[in-house]
């Protein structure tokens, strides 16, 4: 009995010495990470000989997670996540039949991506390196839900007789159900002078259930097969831990040298907190939804209206204060546009292709609306954005042509009509002018949450579409028009870091 109890006791004494060390990490941190992980897609051949290949995506989240330490060595995390799943169809050319790499242009025309959530359980062992650095081995379960979520997609395009030929026909679902998975991660944590942590981590999701099954079709129907998604990714994580070990001394700090209780500490550490120095400078890093516009130029009818589609928008900036409420600031981010094909008679339904990504730069000032006690009330941006992209015509000087038309009836009226579009790239350079808001919310430290809205304004034209068309009991009409210009409304969510 009286070993235990100097076991205990010493146990207790080991504790407590832990706690009054200055470790790399905390008993409990909260950490926020953004994700890109690999993902392929599977494909079963049942008829012919041909299949879909297995291609490679990129999946995009965030996740959120809570860790508790028990000892230096030991922790266990809870975390949520959310991201999206990329289906990727990529068909490749074969005899009289184009791939979809000529048909669609590029990675983010094929792919489509689907919303998800997970949970997880990580057990972590902790190895010290050195005063900064120490590295975590990460061993984990959770449950991944994709909803029950149904995709269907098809191409073709006409050849040169003019005979229609179809390249795929791919159809997808989920049966929305909690799917199991086990993880496996190697972390890297580096601890700042404000002693939170920056991490890198690789780890890989293992899943026991697929994420999706489906049928496919390619080439006319010669070949068809099952086609599917595994679920398994290889991540690569950038996150952030807040310790919240500055904050607590600080406080201690301020009572002391003001005298005061708790309470009245906490008031002055907020509005110290609050407070930025003019000459300051941020690193942000953000994503979300971009949606670019494509415009009607010319169309004596009316018929073509004026729409945008979202993409995702990933975005890295950089501030520097330089009077007053005053920053420059300059940030690099890319976008899918879309060539849109929407009409009037018909709001409900519009028709789509990617039609390039751009990559841009942009650069302009902020006014910080800041007041008295220090709160920051909103940030004001204007600017300039400049881009590229590397798409070409063909050899005709035209880019893509389609057509269609509906024979039917819309709300019981009937409806005949039929057009034939054609499109060419006009420029590979985007030139356009912004006005932007952004709130900054802080989190700790130097540590913000950051939401933006930008609209940009594309000045000239890179892109254009002619239609002919006819039906709708309207003369036949040649030679209307849409454009794109860079035009797009940006919304965006991430984190921010004061420098």
């Amino acid at each position: 009995m009286r070993i235990f109890i100097i076991v205990i006791l010493c146990c207790v004494l080991k504790i407590n010495l832990w706690a009054q060390t200055d470790h790399l990490i905390s008993k409990n941190y909260y950490s926020f990470s953004l994700v890109n992980g690999l993902n392929s897609n599977t494909t079963k051949v049942e008829n012919g000989e041909k299949n879909p290949e297995n291609a490679l995506s990129v999946a995009h989240g965030l996740n959120f997670h809570y860790t508790r330490v028990f000892n230096p060595k030991f922790s266990l995390a809870a975390g949520l996540g959310f991201g999206f799943l990329p289906i990727n169809l990529k068909v490749k050319s074969f005899e009289d039949f184009e791939g979809t790499d000529v048909f669609q242009r590029g990675y983010y025309s094929r792919v489509n991506f689907k919303g998800f959530s997970r949970l997880e359980l990580l057990a972590s062992y902790h190895q010290k390196i050195n005063d900064k650095f120490e590295l975590k081995y990460s061993l984990g379960s959770g449950l991944i839900h994709y909803g029950g979520y149904e995709f269907s997609s098809s191409g073709g395009f006409q050849d040169s007789t003019g005979q229609y030929k179809n390249i795929y026909d791919v159809n997808i679902k989920f049966n929305n159900r909690f799917k199991p998975f086990v993880s496996f991660g190697l972390e890297t944590n580096k601890k700042l002078k404000n002693k939170d942590l920056v991490s890198l981590k690789l780890s890989y999701d293992l899943s026991f259930s697929t994420a999706y099954t489906g049928t496919y079709s390619i080439y006319d129907g010669n070949s068809t097969g099952q086609y599917l998604n595994k679920g398994n990714f290889l991540n690569l994580s950038l996150g952030y831990t807040i310790t919240g070990n500055k904050k607590s001394e600080r406080l201690k700090e301020l009572q002391v040298l003001n005298k005061v209780d708790s309470r009245t500490a906490k008031k002055l550490l907020k509005k110290e907190n609050r407070f930025i120095n003019p000459q300051s400078s941020f690193l942000a890093i953000s994503g979300g939804i971009g949606v670019g516009g494509t415009k009607v130029s010319k169309d004596p009818n009316g018929i073509l209206m004026k729409y945008g589609y979202p993409s995702f928008l990933p975005r890295i900036s950089y501030e520097k204060g330089i009077k007053s409420n005053f920053y420059w600031e300059l940030g690099i981010h890319s976008q899918l546009f879309w060539n849109v094909t929407k009409f009037s008679f018909n709001k409900y339904e519009s028709y789509r292709s990617g039609v390039f990504y751009a990559a841009q730069l942009s650069g302009g000032g902020i006014y910080r609306w800041i007041l008295n006690n220090n709160y920051n009330v909103i940030n004001i941006h204007s600017g300039v954005t400049f881009g590229f992209h590397t798409k070409r015509n063909s050899e005709n000087g035209l880019y893509s042509s389609a057509s269609g038309g509906m024979n039917g009836s819309i709300n019981g009226n009937p409806v005949v009509f039929n057009y034939y579009e054609v499109s060419s790239i006009k420029s590979n350079i985007l030139t356009s002018l912004y006005l932007g808001f952004s709130k900054d919310f802080r989190i700790v430290n130097n540590f913000y949450l950051s939401l933006s809205y930008r609209q940009q304004f594309g000045l000239y034209k890179v892109f254009e579409s002619t239609y002919n068309y006819n039906g709708l009991n309207i003369p036949t009409t040649i030679g209307a028009k849409t454009k794109i210009t860079g035009s797009s409304k940006d919304f965006l969510i991430g984190f921010k870091i004061k420098l």
